[in-house]
C-alpha cells in the first residue's frame, strides 16, 4: 500500500471513530438529538397519552404548566446513577413516573410532543443514626425546625447500591468507594432513591461539619479544642475536644476576600480566640479539614479616627451598658456603608448607630474589613 493510501485509511479510520464518538454521546445525551428541544419541569400529572409538567414558579408567582403528548415509542429512562459521572442510563417505565418528579423532557420538531424522558431520582439528607450491612437499612434523622425533633426514617438499600464516603479534605481524590459497613453513626449521608422511593440506588456519605471558637492547641498531642456554638440562643456552649489527623488539610482565611485568601498553615499558626470550621471524617474519629480566620464583631459606631486608622466599637453588654474596643484598620482594609464602598472618614458617630461588623485579623489585633449599616437601611 502506498503512502497516500495508508494516510487516506489512516484519516477515514479516525473519522469513523469520531462519527462514533459523536453518536454514542447523542445517544447519552438526551440534548444531542437534532430537532428538538429539552426543557426541564417537574411532573404534574401523567398518563399513557399525555404529561403535564410545571415550570418555575416561587413565594410570589404560580408555576406554569404545559401539557404534551407522549409519543407511543416514548424512551423513559433514569439518569446514569449514583454520584459518579458516566455510565449508561436506566430503562424505566411511564408507570415509574408520578407527580413531584424531576424530569429532563425531550421534544418533537414542532414541540408538542414528548419523545424521551430522563426522570430524576429523589434525594434526601440528613444524619446516619444506625446501620445493618446484614438487613441492608439504614436510619436517617432528617432536619427539623428549631421547636421540633429530628424525625428518624428507615431505608432500604438496593443490593448493587453505590456507596461513596468522602475523606473530607477536600481534595480531587477525596471521595473513594465504599462498603455500607464503612458508615457511622454521625455521618452526613446523601440518598439516592428509586423512583418509587422504596430502594437507595446510591449514598454519599461524609464527615459531620462543627463551626466555633478555638479555645486551645495541642500541636504535639494534635488536639484542639473550640467552643461550639449553641444550637439555640438558651444552650450553655460546649467545649469538644478532637484530634487532628496527620493527612487533614488546615487552612487559614486572610479574610481580604482575594482568591489567594487561604493559605495552607499549621496547627501551631492557629491562635486561640480564632473562628474555626472543621470537617469531621466519616467515622467522627478524626478532623480531617480545619479552616480558622478572625472572628467578627458586632456592635455600634463608638469613636473614629481617620488619621491614625482606629475605629471604636461597643459591643452591647445590656441595652443600656456597651464594652468598648478600640481596633486599627489594616493597609487595604475594606470599609463599606450599607453595602458600598466606602472610607472611615465618611463613618459618623450618631445616637442610634450606624451598626457595624469587624471582621478581625486572625491573631484578633486588627480589623480587616468594616461592614457599616445605617439607620434605618435594612
Amino acid at each position: 500500500m502506498s503512502t497516500i493510501k495508508r494516510a487516506m485509511t489512516s484519516c477515514l479510520f479516525v473519522a469513523a471513530l469520531l462519527a462514533s464518538a459523536h453518536l454514542a454521546y447523542a445517544q447519552r445525551d438526551p440534548g444531542g438529538r437534532p430537532g428538538g428541544q429539552d426543557v426541564r419541569g417537574v411532573v404534574k400529572s401523567i398518563d399513557a397519552g399525555s404529561i403535564t409538567l410545571a415550570f418555575g414558579g416561587g413565594r410570589d408567582a404560580p408555576a406554569a404548566e404545559k401539557t404534551y403528548a407522549i409519543a407511543k415509542n416514548v424512551e423513559v429512562c433514569t439518569g446514569a446513577g449514583g454520584f459518579r459521572f458516566g455510565g449508561a442510563f436506566k430503562e424505566a417505565k411511564l408507570a415509574d413516573l408520578s407527580a413531584g418528579t424531576s424530569v429532563l423532557a425531550s421534544l418533537s420538531a414542532d414541540q408538542k410532543t414528548v419523545e424521551s424522558i430522563v426522570a430524576e431520582e429523589p434525594t434526601v439528607r440528613g444524619q446516619l443514626k444506625s446501620v445493618d450491612a446484614k438487613k441492608l437499612t439504614l436510619t436517617i434523622a432528617m432536619p427539623a425546625g428549631r421547636e421540633e425533633a429530628a424525625a428518624e426514617k428507615i431505608y432500604s438499600v438496593a443490593v448493587d447500591a453505590e456507596i461513596g464516603i468522602d475523606d473530607g479534605r477536600g481534595r480531587r481524590f477525596s471521595i473513594r468507594e465504599g462498603k455500607l459497613e464503612d458508615l457511622a453513626e454521625g455521618a452526613i449521608v446523601t440518598l439516592r432513591l428509586s423512583l418509587d422511593k422504596a430502594k437507595v440506588t446510591s449514598a454519599f456519605a461524609e464527615g459531620a461539619l462543627i463551626g466555633g471558637t478555638l479555645k486551645s492547641v495541642d500541636a504535639e498531642k494534635r488536639s484542639v479544642t473550640l467552643v461550639t456554638r449553641p444550637a439555640r440562643s438558651d444552650d450553655a456552649p460546649e467545649e469538644r475536644t478532637l484530634t487532628v489527623a496527620k493527612e487533614a488539610v488546615v487552612v487559614i482565611d486572610d479574610g481580604k476576600g482575594r482568591r489567594l485568601s487561604v493559605k495552607d498553615a499549621k496547627l501551631a499558626d492557629l491562635p486561640a480566640g480564632s473562628t474555626v470550621m472543621l470537617r469531621l471524617s466519616v467515622d467522627q474519629n478524626f478532623v480531617m479539614m480545619l479552616k480558622a480566620e478572625g472572628p467578627t464583631l458586632s456592635g455600634m459606631l463608638k469613636g473614629v479616627d481617620a488619621d491614625k486608622g482606629t475605629i471604636t466599637i461597643g459591643i452591647p453588654k445590656s441595652r443600656t451598658e456597651f464594652d468598648e474596643k478600640t481596633f486599627t484598620l489594616i493597609k487595604g482594609g475594606l470599609v463599606t456603608s450599607d453595602g458600598k464602598e466606602s472610607k472611615l472618614a465618611d463613618l459618623k458617630v450618631a445616637d442610634d448607630g450606624p451598626f457595624l461588623q469587624l471582621r478581625l485579623t486572625l491573631d484578633q489585633k486588627s480589623v480587616q474589613s468594616v461592614q457599616a449599616r445605617m439607620p434605618g437601611s435594612r
